[in-house]
C-alpha cells in the first residue's frame, strides 16, 4: 500500500502537467533571453536618440525576432495583426491608406476573395518592401488617431497602438501588462459575446426569435448543417418561407 507522499510524487513525476523537458526549457530560455535584449537595445536607442520610426524600422528588418518584439512591447497579438493587416487590404480608406503606403505594396483592385495573409507573408513583406515595413510602424505610432480605426478597433485593441508604448513609459508598460493578463477574461465577457448583444437588440425592438435548426435545411443541404442562433420571427414562418423555395 503506498502511502499519500507517495501517491504525490507518482502524480508529480508522471502527470503530464509538471512534466519537464529540460533541453526544451534551456533552448526556450535562451529564446526570452534573445528576445528580451533586443527590446533593451531598442529602449536604449530610444532613450539616447529619442523616439524616432527609423529605430522600429530597423528592428523589423535588422532583428530575426523584431515583429514578435514590436508586439510584445505594445501588447498587439499576433492573429490581431493579422486580421488588420486584412483589414486595411480589403477596405479603400484614403487615410488609412496613406498612412500605410498601401499603393506601395498591395496591388489588387477588388479582390473577389481574400484570405488572410500567414505569418510567413507577412515576415517576407517586411523584409522584402521597404513601404510595408514603413507602414507597419506608422500604424503603432499613429494608428489610434485614424477615425475608421478608431471606429473599427475594439478600444481594449486600439489603446494598444500607442506612442507612449513605444517610448517604454512605465505606465504603458504596466498597461500591456494588464492587458496580458485580462485578454482571457476580456475575450470571454458576457458584453463581449455578440449573441448576447443582437440578443439584447432584438428585445429592445420587440422582434420574437427562436434559435435551434430547420428542418428543411437539413433535409436539402445536410452537409451545410447550422444550427441557428437567431430565426427571425420564428422556425414555424421560416418553415414555410424553405418549403417554398425547394
Amino acid at each position: 500500500m503506498k502511502s499519500v507522499e507517495d501517491k504525490f510524487t507518482t502524480v508529480i513525476q508522471k502527470n503530464t502537467f509538471y512534466f519537464i523537458n529540460q533541453k526544451f526549457e534551456e533552448d526556450y530560455e535562451g529564446y526570452i533571453n534573445s528576445f528580451k535584449e533586443t527590446l533593451l537595445i531598442v529602449k536604449n536607442r530610444v532613450e539616447t536618440e529619442g523616439l524616432r520610426k527609423e529605430i522600429f524600422e530597423w528592428l523589423l528588418k535588422e532583428k530575426e525576432n523584431g515583429l514578435r518584439a514590436l508586439l510584445a512591447l505594445t501588447g498587439f497579438s499576433n492573429e490581431y495583426l493579422k486580421r488588420l493587416t486584412t483589414i486595411i487590404r480589403i477596405v479603400d480608406e484614403p487615410e488609412l491608406n496613406s498612412l500605410v503606403y498601401k499603393d506601395k505594396w498591395y496591388k489588387e483592385k477588388n479582390p473577389d476573395n481574400i484570405h488572410e495573409w500567414s505569418d510567413s507573408t507577412i515576415l517576407k513583406k517586411i523584409q522584402s518592401n521597404e513601404h510595408f515595413r514603413k507602414g507597419l510602424v506608422n500604424l503603432f505610432f499613429e494608428g489610434a488617431s485614424i477615425p475608421f480605426l478608431a471606429n473599427t478597433i475594439p478600444l481594449f485593441e486600439l489603446k494598444k497602438l500607442s506612442i507612449s508604448k513605444l517610448n517604454f513609459e512605465i505606465p504603458e508598460l504596466i498597461d500591456t501588462i494588464i492587458r496580458y493578463k485580462e485578454k482571457g477574461s476580456y475575450s470571454g465577457m458576457k458584453g463581449n459575446n455578440p449573441e448576447i448583444v443582437i440578443a439584447e437588440i432584438l428585445e429592445n425592438l420587440g422582434l420574437t426569435y427562436e434559435t435551434g435548426d430547420l428542418t428543411e435545411l437539413i433535409s436539402n443541404a445536410p452537409d451545410n448543417k447550422r444550427t441557428m442562433d437567431f430565426i427571425i420571427p420564428n422556425k414555424k414562418i421560416h418553415s414555410l418561407l424553405l418549403k417554398a423555395l425547394f
